[in-house]
């Protein structure tokens, strides 16, 4: 191999690992999910805290004006149709940067979800939770732990929270 193609071979290895690292699974440190309480798009409060102890969750973090979370969002809808909800909670939770609470309603009004959708005004929730990039996904065990955190959904779920 000469010097120019291992040049271009060290170049795409280091593309593939940051890509990687962006786009696949990252198991998550087990660290507790920090309690919030949101209103529902009808103004419903919900807290995390309320799941703790009976079901695991999986927060859906995600902007109506992201073609990334509008690619994901058919997953999880059919998760939440794949396993009931005493299984596993689900909640929606937009992330507020660039959305009215008018915008997230007119949103799920078009495409209702089977799940509660959260209203994060002013990303106070999104912030604490760390979350940099939409879509993202949390799962959250029945005691409270962080188990997952990523772009995609996980493939299996509940088994990562057992």
């Amino acid at each position: 191999m000469n010097r120019k193609t291992g040049k271009k071979s060290a170049i795409i290895f280091a593309a593939a690992m940051l890509l990687g690292a962006v786009f696949f699974y990252t198991p998550a440190r087990a660290e507790q999910a920090p309690n919030f309480t949101l209103p529902t798009t009808n103004g419903t409060p919900i807290t995390l805290s309320q799941f703790q102890g009976k079901q695991p969750v999986l927060l859906e973090f995600f902007a109506t004006w992201c073609h990334f979370c509008q690619a994901i969002h058919p997953k999880v809808v059919a998760l939440r149709k794949a396993i009931p909800e005493s299984q596993l909670a689900i909640l929606a939770i937009d992330v507020g940067s660039g959305d009215s609470l008018d915008k997230v309603k007119r949103f799920e009004k078009d495409s209702p979800s089977p799940f509660p959708v959260l209203y994060d005004d002013g990303s106070k929730v999104t912030r604490t939770y760390g979350i940099e990039g939409i879509p993202h996904i949390v799962l959250i065990d029945k005691q409270g732990t962080i188990k997952y955190q990523g772009s995609e959904l996980p493939s299996d779920p509940l088994s990562l929270v057992k």
